[in-house]
């Protein structure tokens, strides 16, 4: 049986790439039992589902040229107040 830190370990490599039957099943055991693993599980998914989701309407979203001059001045300003200090 392996530790609570291998299967962190092996949930966030099964996000990225799947794992051997085995593996996955010894994984869904631990998560069926630990409640701690379960809960990083469930949270990693999550996360992964809202950055797909801020993905796919990042190009939906534009910055108006207004928005962006006040965001050149700011970065302008605090350069400038930086190296003042």
């Amino acid at each position: 049986m392996r530790h609570c830190k291998q299967i962190v370990d092996l949930v966030s490599q099964g996000m990225e790439s799947k794992l051997p039957w085995s593996i996955r099943m010894e994984v869904k055991m631990h998560l069926l039992m630990c409640k701690n693993c379960y809960r990083y599980a469930k949270q990693l998914k999550f996360m992964q589902s809202e950055l797909k989701t801020i993905e796919n309407n990042i190009a939906d979203t534009a910055l108006t040229e207004t928005a962006k001059k006040r965001i050149q001045q700011s970065l302008k300003l605090a350069i400038h107040e930086t190296s003042n200090d």
